[in-house]
């Protein structure tokens, strides 16, 4: 599953949040620079939160949720929300 969206108006710059369900591999980047890079197996988490700053002279406050159930959560939907300075600006299921 990939999701993408860009980050600013005069300072832009493109976020890409990737992810599968299976092998639990995640990588959020912007402009191909890698931010968050992790392998999860196993989450107590029913709600991963991931928050980050994006641009030097235009900041912006990035903030992804990515949602799962209880039981058997490679083999369901898993929504991911992406916020920009508070306005959910993409989503997509997993």
């Amino acid at each position: 599953m990939r999701l993408e969206f860009e980050v600013g108006t005069t300072e832009r710059h493109q976020v890409v949040f990737s992810f599968n369900k299976f092998r639990g591999n995640l990588r959020i980047t912007v402009d191909d620079v890698d931010v968050v890079r992790t392998v999860r197996l196993a989450s107590i988490d029913l709600v991963k939160r991931y928050d980050f700053v994006v641009g030097t002279s235009e900041r912006h406050h990035v903030h992804i949720e990515k949602h799962r159930q209880r039981a058997f959560a490679g083999f369901r939907p898993q929504p991911v929300y992406a916020y920009v300075d508070g306005h959910l600006v993409a989503q997509a299921v997993a």
